[in-house]
């Protein structure tokens, strides 16, 4: 033992070496550090119906929480309590608390009434339903099929949408068109009526067999971009049942490297029963079947010496006068 009044020596901190002198630091221990379990959740308290004397449905759903309609002590705030849940499809409001001379009390709740839609004039609800299911492609739907799948697909207007200005709730907007059958079918009318612009025949051809009946009816102007042999003829048999078309246009693919004569032959043979269709709905007019159906300048082409050249007038001429001898 030291002897009394010596003064223990204070033992120096070990020597932290300099950065120039090449000794590397030893390495702090890692302090564990305990993690605290989390407390699992309570399980959500279930709510229950509250039962009704009316007679139909009530418009405000009122359910309370637990499994008996009495209300409970509250030790910290004192007094009794329940909670109590309204949930409707529409907005309401709180109206007030009565007292009636049963001693029962009573929460009256209003709720909104629904807009009425159908009793606006009808060039309102078109307007309105214009904007709602209106596509950002300015005016025009473009299909084209899945080339995993094989369905149709719509750009920009599938069925999510997309928003717009006026509407931000993209994917409810088709709802409006299952109301009734009256607004269902001024839907139909908008949707449809819309050009719509088709990749090939073999699209339209399935578009066409997955619609029904009253939307074919609705369409007025459809684009073909490319015009395929294969489908030509069941996609045009099927466009004849659309009996509002008012233009149609193919871009390219009818007569490729081909005289007027064959190209008039195949395509009256493909779309004839349209042609036909046209012909009958304008009173027997056959300039009429021309003026619906148009076509782009890379839809007929010819070889001339090695090299595939588009139509001059005079052939074009030619294959107009050709169809028009072949209808009835």
């Amino acid at each position: 033992m030291p002897p009394k009044g010596s003064k223990k020596t204070a033992v120096a901190p070990p020597a932290t070496p300099k950065a120039e002198s090449g000794d590397e630091a030893p390495a702090t221990p890692a302090t564990e550090v305990k993690k605290t379990p989390r407390k699992p959740r309570a399980p959500a308290k279930p709510f229950n119906q509250l039962s009704t004397v009316l007679s139909v449905a009530a418009l405000i759903d009122v359910t309370y929480e637990n499994e008996t309609v009495l209300s409970k002590e509250l030790p910290k705030q004192g007094g009794h309590g329940h909670l109590v849940r309204f949930i409707a499809p529409q907005p309401f409001e709180l109206v007030g608390s009565y007292m009636l001379d049963n001693g029962l009390q009573v929460l009256a709740l209003k709720p909104s009434a629904p807009f009425p839609f159908m009793k606006l004039p009808k060039h309102i609800r078109t307007r309105i339903l214009t904007l709602n299911l209106a596509p950002i492609t300015k005016g025009r739907i473009e299909l084209t099929t899945d080339t995993k799948s094989g369905n149709v697909k719509a750009k920009e207007y599938s069925k999510e949408f997309k928003d717009n200005e006026f509407c931000t709730h993209s994917k409810h907007r088709a709802a409006v068109a299952i109301l009734n059958k009256e607004v269902a079918d001024e839907a139909r009318q908008i949707l449809y009526g819309t050009r719509l612009r088709f990749d090939t025949t073999t699209t339209l051809l399935n578009f066409l067999s997955q619609i029904g009946d009253d939307a074919r009816k609705a369409m007025s102007t459809i684009t073909i971009t490319n015009y395929i042999k294969a489908t030509a003829m069941p996609c045009m048999n099927l466009l004849a049942d659309c009996r509002n078309l008012k233009k149609i246009t193919i871009v390219g693919g009818v007569g490729v490297n081909s005289t007027p004569q064959k190209a008039a032959k195949n395509f009256f043979t493909e779309s004839g029963r349209l042609l036909q269709a046209i012909v009958h709905a304008a009173d027997g007019d056959k300039d009429a079947a021309l003026d619906v159906i148009s076509f782009g300048k890379k839809c007929f082409t010819i070889k001339e010496e090695d090299e595939i050249v588009e139509w001059d007038e005079e052939n074009l001429e030619s294959f107009v006068e050709q169809i028009t001898d072949k209808l009835k």
